[in-house]
């Protein structure tokens, strides 16, 4: 659970991530990226689409072949 200060912050996070044309995920540790939001983020913008609304094949275009691990 956030506490007020880490949803603050999250909040500004979400706002700048929008801005930018990109997407927050909820942060967890260790922080595990599988995906290369960025390429997924600026694929989908170019089709006028939601990455909610990627095909599977879709998804595996901008997977890592190895995870990003951040402790």
């Amino acid at each position: 659970m956030l506490n007020k200060i880490e949803l603050d912050n999250w909040d500004a996070l979400d706002e700048a991530a929008l801005k930018a044309g990109g997407y927050l995920a909820s942060p967890k540790r260790p922080l595990i990226i599988e995906h290369d939001y960025r390429a997924m983020s600026k694929y989908c913008t170019e089709k006028g689409i939601s990455p909610d609304d990627l095909s599977d094949d879709e998804q595996k275009m901008f997977e890592y072949e190895k995870p990003l691990v951040y402790a």
